[in-house]
């Protein structure tokens, strides 16, 4: 009997574990960003935030793809692509705009992202040469839509 890759998960709970543990560690790696990033407001120089948020950068961009390469789960490999931007970097971001025009833009953006990251793991999880490319294109995208939001 051959299971597609959907059923699998639904019949593999460990699959769910590991999909939320990859997401919750990149939560944690965006998490201490903020912490640290307040802890150092105003410091003049050079500042290690910086260093920790490329860090949390590159495994949000990467985690999604290498899961779903690895793993053929397309279900949580789209989970570990969209939860961690919105959850820690979309809906804060969200919830602080204090009219409706500054709300519209951060939806939009963290929706992107959430949406480029996701499909890049779902893509990637396909394993075949074209849907890789379409994969290794999305993160590109995410790459691209992430720096047009530094102001």
């Amino acid at each position: 009997m051959n299971m597609s890759p959907e059923n699998r998960t639904i019949q593999n709970p460990l699959n769910f574990f590991r999909t939320i543990a990859i997401s919750a560690v990149i939560i944690l790696l965006w998490v201490i960003v903020y912490v640290v990033q307040a802890g150092q407001a105003g410091t003049p120089g050079s500042q290690a935030w910086g260093f920790i948020s490329i860090i949390a950068l590159l495994a949000t961009i990467i985690s999604p793809l290498a899961y779903g390469w690895y793993s053929q789960d397309p279900a949580g490999a789209l989970i570990i692509g969209a939860l961690p931007f919105l959850l820690v970097v979309g809906v804060p971001r969200i919830i602080s705009g204090s009219s409706q025009h500054d709300l519209i833009y951060p939806v939009v953006y963290f929706l992107s992202l959430s949406m480029a990251g996701g499909l890049g793991g779902y893509f990637a999880a396909k394993r075949t040469t074209g849907y890789l490319v379409i994969a290794l294109i999305l993160a590109g995208v995410l790459i691209g839509i992430f720096l047009s939001g530094i102001r």
